[in-house]
């Protein structure tokens, strides 16, 4: 069964090997999240748990940073990718990160993982954080992300909004209701 969960010591053997996989074959977009992830691997796998915790409570934080909570997606208890959800939006964060960033392994993506990913992390941004809506960025390079995101965006509801220029780059942003809308949904 396909669920996001609170990282865990459980899942260690399933997220190594996704760690070599992310190490094989790096993406030009890969996220934070999966940077510190095998950046802990490589050196401190247990203290990853107390990194990730302190994320989430507001501990220790870089200056400039939100609190974020940190969710594996796993899938009959095997690790298939990391959804990052920021509790607030900074000025920059409306232009580049946003609410939530994802990246799934190597191996299982283009098979839907992304879009189902969201839908779970869109009812964890209702149900924990108590948001009606969450930004999306991507960068417009990234057409399987802009794809999902807005593939999500017309089945809940939302709109897309001005690309925002950031490090060079054009980042893609949509805004998506944290709520299906039925009538959209029936049509899907």
């Amino acid at each position: 069964m396909l669920k996001l969960v609170l990282p865990s010591p459980q899942y260690t053997e399933s997220v190594k090997a996704a760690v070599e996989e992310y190490k094989a074959h790096p993406s030009p977009f890969d996220i934070h999240a999966i940077r510190k992830l095998i950046e802990f691997a490589d050196s401190n796998f247990e203290g990853y748990f107390e990194y990730v915790e302190n994320q989430r409570t507001g501990i220790n934080l870089i200056p400039g940073h939100v609190p974020s909570t940190s969710l594996w997606l796993v899938d009959d208890g095997n690790y298939i990718g990391s959804f990052d959800i920021r509790h607030k939006l900074t000025p920059q964060l409306e232009k580049s990160g946003a609410h939530i960033g994802y990246q799934i392994i190597p191996s299982r993506r283009r098979k839907g993982f992304v879009k189902a990913g969201l839908k779970l992390a869109l009812s964890y941004v209702r149900e924990v954080l108590k948001l009606e809506r969450a930004l999306l960025t991507c960068e417009e390079e990234n057409i399987g992300s802009y794809l999902a995101m807005t593939s999500v965006m017309r089945e809940y509801g939302g709109e897309e909004i001005e690309p925002a220029v950031t490090d060079g780059h054009k980042e893609c942003r949509v805004w998506i209701e944290t709520v299906p809308d039925k009538k959209k949904s029936a049509c899907i």
